[in-house]
């Protein structure tokens, strides 16, 4: 998997991560995920509970990223109680440890690779966008992200789109619609049909 990044700037990623973070919490709240946990979501080896739990994984995982630490063979990647309950403290805490400046220098390890730290946090921007899409669509609730984050996103697609499909992560790419937005033609990329 190729990690050639555009030019970074580590305040504006930060930032960007910081609002697709808060975009997952407004998406995860009781009122929007309770009772529908069984769901089927877009993307396809996940029901809604698989799914949250998948992004847990993510969570925890970029966390230690972040703060140039291995992921704990103990690290918490299972869901013993509500996305609503659990994702909060770790959404803050995801923020903050990519907001210190150093989070975006050097390597880092990010599940069993080592990637330069700015594809990691670029990789969990994408994640948080393109699952909590998932998330709304398989709840019924209205996504939209900001331009910059799906720009981010969309990059970082690029990057990986051919391993991330020979994994079965991606499906086969999507023709987008006529006049899709930038949002539509990254769940494109990464094999989602937009209705």
């Amino acid at each position: 998997m190729g990690a050639t990044l555009m030019r970074v700037n580590p305040v504006e990623l930060a930032d960007q991560l910081a609002r697709a973070a808060r975009n997952l919490r407004l998406h995860t709240r009781q009122s929007d995920l309770t009772g529908k946990r069984e769901l089927p979501t877009p993307c396809a080896a996940f029901d809604v509970h698989g799914l949250s739990e998948h992004l847990l994984g993510v969570l925890t995982m970029s966390g230690y990223a972040a703060k140039k630490q291995a992921l704990p063979a103990d690290a918490t990647t299972t869901l013993t109680e509500a996305p609503w309950v659990v994702y909060p403290p770790l959404l803050d805490q995801l923020t903050a440890a990519w907001a210190e400046p150093g989070a975006w220098e050097g390597e880092t390890s990010f599940g069993p690779n080592t990637f330069p730290a700015p594809f990691a946090g670029m990789i969990t921007i994408m994640e948080l966008t393109v699952h909590g899409w998932d998330l709304a669509t398989a709840t019924g609730q209205p996504f939209t992200a900001d331009d910059d984050v799906v720009a981010t996103a969309t990059d970082i697609v690029g990057q990986i789109a051919e391993g991330a499909r020979a994994n079965g992560s991606f499906g086969p790419e999507v023709e987008p619609v006529a006049g899709a937005t930038a949002l539509e033609r990254l769940l494109a990329l990464t094999g989602r049909k937009v209705a």
